[in-house]
């Protein structure tokens, strides 16, 4: 006879209703999971510096390491004085000697024979009573000298005009040509040189991998807005989304390598590590500033004309962009100046057409159109409280100008770029503006990219971005950085 086991019958009926109890012991799994049909972000992304430049189109390629760009600077210049000078009598000679930093070598400065130099009014009087007009006094004589002792001798054009309140050291005096007289030998002849500046490339990479398995596993972000086709997708666009931030933050705080940091290669050879020079570092070494203290006042926009002439900035358009704090406080100090952005330069207008929604002011005749970054109020980075605000009150004033650029003797062409532009290394067939490649291993995870290759054997699949880049800084003299006077 067989040996039998029955079955045990079940049952978890109990004298209760349907209630909460009964609930919280048999409901929770039965239930269908109520799941909002969208993929939720928690943090959105800032717009930097690396979006502008795309919107306003200033993208350009080049075709090494290193840009070299040739600048002018000014044809004509004022002189400094090394000391005071005396006081001179009604029609009597004077004479000057210059600062150091005015020559180019020993003997040899801006001022010449024959020039002419223009004396404020204030240190002037014309027959014993104060002048109301600059006079002009002509370079007669020169003695020669190793630079500040060299001596040059004046001639007042005025038989009446005398300096007779002494001209402080350090004061900066208008120079002009002289006069001659009809049959008489010329002056000396005059040259200006070129300024070179060397911008470099920052190479930044983005890296992602997962294990084949992992791509195989169903999940709701498939079937929800804003989700992708597995773990794949999230990995690609998240190492995308962080290569895109490096950039951000090389062409905005970067400075540059200059000390020693080399990497090895495959062969194990030292490769120094370089890196582009970004726009804050280029306008704390050579742009304008502006301090405010306190707050950002309305008469402060009155201060941006004078400057802007100060560099001979004829174009009055002018994009200032802001952190959080500094946009507050502009609006602070007066609504009813700032206006929603509604025409102007075409470049303004190229980026109203994508959306971007810009205020303006037209104060003192400059057309100052602001945009804030949301970039600089990032609680993960630049609106850390670690900064105190350096970021959130910060400002960068840049003149709407194209700039005709002359490249280096490998490419003499002369072309015109705006006065901020990113350039990417694209040449013989090697295009560095955003390489992505996956390396796959023992999974087919990627599609056709992978096809029957391997480079690997391990179950997983990996992926590598790259970009080499520089930030091109032009006219950097003719920007305004604006900072809190906290930082001083």
């Amino acid at each position: 006879m067989s040996t039998i086991s029955k079955g045990t019958i079940t049952s978890n009926t109990a004298q209760s209703g349907y209630n909460s109890t009964w609930a919280s012991l048999y409901d929770t799994d039965m239930q269908v999971p109520q799941i909002w049909g969208e993929i939720v972000k928690r943090y959105g992304a800032g717009i930097g510096i690396l979006e502008f430049l795309y919107m306003t189109g200033a993208i350009v390629p080049i075709a090494g390491p290193v840009k070299k760009v040739f600048e002018e600077g000014s044809l004509v210049k004022t002189v400094e004085l090394h000391e005071a000078s005396g006081l001179f009598g009604e029609g009597a000679g004077a004479h000057i000697h210059l600062a150091d930093t005015e020559f180019v070598s020993n003997n040899v400065s801006y001022l010449a024979l024959n020039d002419q130099v223009v004396i404020p009014a204030k240190y002037i009087e014309i027959s014993g009573v104060k002048a109301t007009k600059p006079e002009i006094y002509q370079v007669t004589n020169v003695v020669a000298g190793v630079k500040h002792l060299q001596q040059y001798d004046l001639t007042p054009l005025n038989i009446h005009a005398e300096i007779a309140v002494t001209i402080p050291a350090g004061t900066k005096l208008m120079v002009t040509g002289g006069n001659y007289a009809n049959g008489t030998d010329s002056g000396k002849a005059k040259s200006s040189g070129f300024y070179v500046n060397y911008f470099y490339t920052s190479t930044k990479k983005a890296d992602w991998s997962m294990t084949g398995s992992i791509q195989s596993n169903e999940r709701y972000y498939e079937k929800l807005r804003g989700g992708g086709t597995g773990i794949f997708t999230k990995a690609t666009m998240e190492a995308d989304f962080l290569l895109s931030k490096y950039i951000n933050d090389e062409i905005f705080i970067g400075g540059g390598v200059s000390n020693t940091l080399t990497q090895h290669d495959r062969d194990l050879n030292d490769v120094t590590v370089t890196g582009t020079v970004g726009l804050l570092q280029h306008m704390v070494d050579k742009a304008m500033k502006q301090y405010y203290t306190s707050a950002y006042q309305y008469s402060d926009f009155d201060d941006v004309k004078d400057l802007l002439i100060s560099q001979g900035v004829i174009n009055r358009d002018v994009t200032m962009f802001v952190g959080s704090l500094l946009y507050r406080q502009i609006e602070n100090a007066g609504l009813d100046f700032l206006k929603e952005f509604a025409g102007g330069t075409q470049l303004m207008k190229t980026w109203n057409e994508l959306n971007v929604n810009f205020k303006s002011i037209n104060k003192n005749g400059v057309f100052t159109t602001i945009k804030e970054l949301p970039s600089l109020s990032d609680p993960t980075a630049y609106g850390a409280d670690s900064f105190d605000d350096y970021f959130k009150g910060l400002g960068m004033i840049i003149p709407d100008v194209d700039v005709t650029v002359r490249g280096s003797q490998e490419e003499p062409a002369t072309f015109k770029i705006k006065n901020l532009a990113l350039g990417y290394k694209n040449a013989n067939g090697e295009n560095r503006t955003r390489i992505n490649k996956v390396l796959p291993g023992m999974t087919s995870v990627g599609g056709a990219t992978n096809g029957d290759i391997a480079v690997s054997t391990f179950d997983d699949v990996r992926g590598s971005l790259l970009s080499e880049f520089m930030l091109i800084a032009l006219r950097v003299n003719q920007m305004i950085l604006v900072q809190n006077d906290v930082v001083l």
